[in-house]
């Protein structure tokens, strides 16, 4: 059998024998959907597509998956370690030349060659590593703080995306005033001009209402120009193209609070992702901490090998009955000196525990700061409701007076246009109001960590 070939079956052998199949374990992120509920899209819509695009919730789906990656690593130190491997060797001797002086006689030797062919195989397995075990509960409380951060991550989205939301209703609404305002001053304006060609205004109050008129295209082009922005925003949270032709339902709600919370602190201190979190990697850091000092403990390992090895091929597995080895090892290693790496290791991982332990502590005031404040802001939406409800009842009811004196010949253009610029705002105020409302109740649910479904 040419050395080719004997090479090639070796190795062919020695393939089969290590018996190794090697997984991957990732898994590719799911496709999304790109198709659109049919219809005007709620605020629970644009939520649902958001948390299935939002590039910020992939990103955490990812860490969570890394994390996961290195708990799998931590725990791969107590499965078996399985190794194996062979070599073929040819030693060519070329011709030797001998003198043998006291017969003064001289001999040459011929070209000799021999072959060596081995292999192994060797299992190795931890029996006791204290260290390990600490840096697995470490890994394991990484992969929790994942988990969490990805829920922080979701609600995050959940609130920007309703927050848009009422962005983009507040400028459709305000765009529908500004266009009932443009309205209303052609009204004004073409009024004007009839009771001018009658004699009964001056001409002062014509250019009075072509400049209100003006004002309201100028105003009503910046109002449809908002609208555009606001939803390509919102296209954007949702993991939308930004000239993707969002329609929403045009609804700002009641008038009151949807939303009652009790005990609104200790409700976020008990379900907030990020307190959670922050009490993981606390929790993983102490882990960590200990990990380090077991590094001076002693740890107990076991192995098992088996080799093989002949000056001629294996043409038959009965070749293996002979010239092999089987090895059976039981140790202890005992950490005596190691240049101070494991001192060094200690101090950085106590100083991350007490890193650990102050970002929690800084978490929970940060919690207990977005609780108030959304606390306020709900409060204050909630009379701003009240106040603007009133303001706009005024002005609509001084705006109408106004008609009727200018009509009658008692009152000016120029109180008429102040009516009905004071009309435009108080309604601008109402429906900033009520977005204001929808927007504090939601920033109060991201306070106080209420789930994502």
């Amino acid at each position: 059998m040419c050395l080719r070939v004997r090479v090639s079956v070796f190795l062919s052998l020695f393939i089969l024998s290590c018996g190794i199949v090697s997984s991957g374990l990732a898994g590719a992120v799911p496709a999304l959907d790109s198709s659109l509920p049919e219809g005007p899209l709620t605020v629970r819509d644009c939520v649902n597509i958001a948390l299935g695009r939002n590039f910020s919730i992939i990103n955490a789906r990812e860490g969570v998956r890394e994390s996961e990656g290195a708990q799998l690593g931590a725990i791969s130190s107590f499965a078996p370690h399985v190794s194996s491997g062979g070599s073929f060797a040819r030693r060519i001797q070329g011709p030797q030349e001998f003198y043998v002086a006291e017969f003064d006689w001289t001999f040459e030797t011929d070209r000799l060659s021999s072959d060596t062919y081995s292999y192994n195989i060797q299992a190795t397995q931890n029996l006791l590593n204290v260290r390990d075990w600490a840096n697995v509960s470490s890994a394991n409380h990484s992969v929790r703080a994942a988990r969490y951060s990805l829920e922080l991550a979701r609600q995050s989205v959940a609130y920007q995306v309703k927050a848009q939301f009422y962005e983009l209703l507040k400028a459709t609404k305000l765009a529908e005033v500004s266009q009932a305002a443009m309205e209303l001053s052609q009204d004004e304006l073409r009024r004007a001009n009839a009771m001018f060609e009658v004699g009964s205004v001056a001409k002062g109050d014509v250019l009075k209402a072509k400049v209100r008129v003006s004002q309201s295209e100028l105003e009503l082009i910046a109002a449809e120009n908002r609208v555009k922005l606001e939803r390509s925003r919102l296209a954007k949270l949702m993991g939308l193209s930004v000239d993707t032709p969002i329609q929403i339902v045009e609804d700002l709600g009641a008038e009151l609070p949807g939303v009652e919370v009790e005990a609104p602190l200790s409700l976020a201190l008990k379900r907030r992702p990020d307190v959670l979190a922050a009490r993981e990697d606390l929790k993983g850091a102490n882990a960590s901490r200990f990990a380090s000092k077991a590094a001076r403990f002693p740890s107990l390992y076991s192995s098992l090998q088996y080799s093989w090895s002949d000056n001629t091929f294996p043409e038959t597995w009965d070749s293996h009955s002979k010239n092999y080895a089987w090895n059976v090892r039981l140790g202890v290693d005992l950490p005596i000196f190691d240049g101070l790496s494991t001192s060094a290791g200690i101090r950085q991982a106590t100083a991350r525990a007490a890193m650990a332990e102050n970002q929690l502590r800084d978490t929970e005031l940060q919690a207990a700061l977005e609780v108030k404040e959304a606390l306020l802001i709900l409060e204050e939406a909630t009379r701003r409701i009240a106040a603007s409800k009133s303001g706009l009842e005024s002005a609509e009811e001084d705006y109408r007076l106004s008609r009727e004196r200018y009509d009658v010949g008692s009152g000016t253009m120029l109180e008429l246009l102040d009516a009905e610029v004071s009309l435009s705002r108080a309604r601008n105020s109402h429906v900033e109001a009520l977005a204001s409302l929808r927007v504090a109740e939601a920033l109060l649910e991201k306070a106080t960590g209420e789930p994502v479904h």
